[in-house]
């Protein structure tokens, strides 16, 4: 696919990167200089990464909970104590965002920070349910499978920017 407007973010950010690392870096003498010049390539290279990844990661991260949400609701549905929790999980998972708004990394991102926090309100509950609930349990386990997942996908995106460039300070 052929961007839009040439040069992309993702190539500008490159270009000042490699230009500091190949114009200005080798000319300064100082340790703090230097060091201050590493972490800066180092938070240029991810935010390169975070262009390129972060929106898809969002999207996944929306459908992996709505997905997941349900068990939620099963579980919920026998708990008195949870009528708020379980109407804002419900809202959650029938929500359709509205098509003629962009899906900016900003809305995404506050959609997930929303779905998050219904982790753990969800976590804080089963904290306190009794082990002999089967039910609880097997929702614990899917929120701890989620949790590896979700820091997974984190340090797809981290991880190419800061591993194998050097320490960053």
């Amino acid at each position: 696919m052929i961007p839009i407007l040439t040069p992309t973010a993702t190539e500008v950010l490159r270009c000042v990167r490699e230009t500091m690392e190949s114009g200005i870096i080798p000319s300064l003498s100082g340790r703090t200089e230097r060091s201050n010049a590493a972490t800066i390539q180092h938070m240029l290279r991810f935010v390169e990464h975070r262009i390129d990844k972060e929106g898809q990661l969002l999207f996944d991260e929306i459908a992996y909970l709505r997905d997941l949400f349900p068990a939620a609701l099963d579980w919920l549905a026998g708990r008195s104590d949870a009528a708020a929790l379980k109407a804002a999980i419900g809202r959650a998972v029938d929500a359709t965002p509205d098509p003629s708004v962009y899906p900016s990394l900003a809305r995404l991102g506050e959609t997930v920070a929303a779905l998050r926090q219904h982790v753990c309100d969800l976590l804080l509950l089963l904290q306190v349910t009794p082990e002999s609930d089967g039910q609880a349990a097997d929702l614990h386990q899917v929120l701890r499978d989620y949790i590896v997942w979700q820091l997974e996908q984190e340090g797809s995106m981290v991880e190419p920017a800061f591993i194998g460039h050097g320490p960053r300070r």
